[in-house]
């Protein structure tokens, strides 16, 4: 294995010999031959310069390697590429072709960037692994063997196993465990429909394909029946997060720690909920972490790690977006960096508490740090929503026999709005008539644009719609707001508070234990970004947009409801 032992050798130098390798094959081959080339052909001249003539490199190829896939490619190379591959052995001693193999780096394929995890990553992954010599590690979705051939450093370990569908990838693993002489054991196979809990692997990783939702995966959910009875009851728009990370989860022997990158919408997004609240519930989530964003060349987008272990009453939650170093194109972590995470996952900080199940469970088992943690939630250029309001108000207290009085049996222009009739933003078109509303309950009717936001966690944002000869009236457990809106988009600013950042403002004003509620005083403290009228109003017409569309789709889902509930209907049995 390369080492970074000789005096002033640092990984960028490897690099920059590694280019200098890739650099002399420009020409000879064409753009569809990518980083698997390259390796291979960097492998063989590496090879060469430890035999007599290229026929008894070809001889010794399948003594050297255990995988048929890899002998065969590298055949093929050799026959192809003799000129250049004995050009590299001439040109090049046996570290800079050591180099050419273990760090060089794809630039811009996108599928080759997919494939490999960052240092930074994979070196923060390994610090909360408690890793010792003993341990047998499995990487799910392993792809060049970066993070196996690191956790070899780290941990001495020569127990390392890896899982990757892609045959590309599998031949580099192997390429560069040759060289390397770390001895990883790389699996062509598929790391949700085979069970790998053979391996006794007590330390699990998993980078895993980002974007899949869980109809593509659900054939291969079926073929596992460990796997299986998680998302029996699923529905069909969760997305694949927990797919992959509950495969890398049940393929780790107990006790034992399993570290997973997802994006964030996994650990927010509603289709995911039953199957979160069954984890903490069942003790299985140990730690989140959230990472900063354009971490990966492949997207900009933050990721979020998860610790998954055994028997844990309490969820260690880190919010750590803004911890990392900036480079020109791409943010990166480095030591220092990973350090503060480490230190804010073992010890509560700023960024950093434990939280209890209770409150996780308040929140719709959503495991975003940001709804637990109040630091790294200012708004640097924001303006107070007190200030954009020119009223707030409460709905009104009606006690139960009251209201059981004012229900009308037939279809009035009064209404009664609840919070059981707001959901994902949107409130009921079919609201409760009334029979009227009495002159004392007058100022607690909502007016149409109304910001309404529920009094208690979780909380619950809207705006309000109301047609044009209607009146309603609001429950005592919501606030509705009159904006200015010669200084702010309404609709902006209900969508700012239904997103993450704006559901930690709420929850950072929020007070009580069993439960947890926001006062007038301390809403009017929320804080909203202050953008451009008109790039509030685009973000504004994008979201009707979106809204219009959902209520398309659960209308439809409503009438196929109905065709199915009436099937049997006139069947004679």
């Amino acid at each position: 294995m390369v080492e970074n032992g000789k005096k002033g050798v640092t990984k960028q130098n490897l690099q920059e010999q590694a280019w200098q390798v890739w650099d002399s094959l420009r020409g000879f081959l064409d753009s569809s031959e990518t980083m698997v080339y390259q390796v291979g052909i960097s492998t063989l001249a590496f090879m060469l310069k430890g035999v007599e003539d290229d026929e008894t490199l070809l001889s010794s190829l399948e003594n050297s390697f255990d995988d048929e896939t890899t002998v065969r490619f590298l055949q093929k190379l050799l026959k192809e590429y003799a000129e250049q591959i004995k050009m590299l052995a001439d040109k090049f001693d046996a570290d800079t072709l050591k180099a050419a193999v273990l760090f060089a780096e794809p630039r811009l394929s996108r599928n080759e960037d997919e494939i490999s995890t960052p240092d930074g990553v994979s070196k923060l992954a390994l610090s909360l692994m408690d890793l010792e010599e003993d341990d047998t590690i499995l990487d799910l979705g392993s792809g060049v063997g970066s993070f196996l051939t690191l956790a070899a450093r780290y941990s001495g370990s020569r127990n390392l196993y890896g899982v990757e569908l892609n045959t590309s990838a599998v031949i580099i693993a192997n390429l560069r465990s040759f060289v390397s002489g770390v001895p990883l054991k790389v699996i062509q196979g598929n790391m949700v429909s085979q069970c790998y809990s053979h391996l006794s692997a007590n330390k699990v990783f998993s980078n895993y394909p980002v974007g899949t939702r869980f109809p593509a995966l659900k054939a291969y959910v079926n073929k596992n029946s460990a796997l299986k009875k998680y998302f029996k009851d699923i529905k069909r728009t969760a997305s694949g997060d927990w797919v992959f990370g509950l495969a890398a989860y049940l393929n780790t022997k107990q006790p034992g720690k399993t570290v997973i990158l997802m994006t964030n919408a996994g650990t927010w997004n509603k289709p995911d909920e039953s199957l979160r609240q069954q984890l903490v519930k069942d003790g299985i989530v140990e730690g989140v972490i959230l990472l900063p964003e354009n971490l990966f060349s492949y997207t900009r987008i933050p990721f979020t790690m998860l610790v998954l272990s055994q028997s844990n009453t309490k969820v260690k939650m880190v919010d750590a977006s803004d911890i990392y170093t900036e480079e020109r194109r791409q943010n990166f972590l480095g030591a220092n960096d990973i350090d503060k995470i480490v230190h804010a996952y073992h010890n509560e900080t700023e960024i950093s508490r434990e939280v209890e199940v209770d409150e996780i469970a308040e929140q719709e088992y959503i495991l975003n740090p940001l709804r637990y943690i109040t630091s790294g939630m200012e708004i640097e250029d924001g303006v107070s929503l007190g200030d954009l309001c020119i009223s707030i108000n409460r709905g009104a207290i009606i006690q139960s026999s009251e209201l059981d009085e004012l229900v009308a049996s037939e279809e009035t222009s009064y209404r009664y709005l609840m919070l059981q009739h707001i959901q994902d933003g949107i409130v009921d078109s079919d609201l409760p008539s009334l029979v009227g509303v009495e002159e004392r309950y007058k100022k607690h009717c909502i007016n149409d644009k109304n910001l309404i936001i529920s009094k208690n966690a979780p909380f619950k944002v809207a705006l309000a719609q109301i047609p044009e000869g209607q009146t309603v009236l609001a429950n005592g457990n919501l606030y509705f707001l009159e904006l200015d809106e010669s200084r702010v988009n309404p609709l902006f600013v209900s969508v700012f508070l239904q997103s993450e950042i704006g559901m930690s403002q709420l929850n950072r004003f929020a007070k009580g234990t069993a439960v947890r509620n926001i006062s007038i005083q301390d809403l009017k403290m929320v804080q909203i970004p202050k953008l451009p009228m008109e790039q509030q109003d685009v973000i504004a017409e994008e979201y009707e947009n979106l809204s219009d569309e959902l209520v398309v789709l659960q209308r439809q889902a409503d009438l196929i409801r109905d065709k199915r509930a009436r099937l049997l209907e006139g069947v004679a049995f």
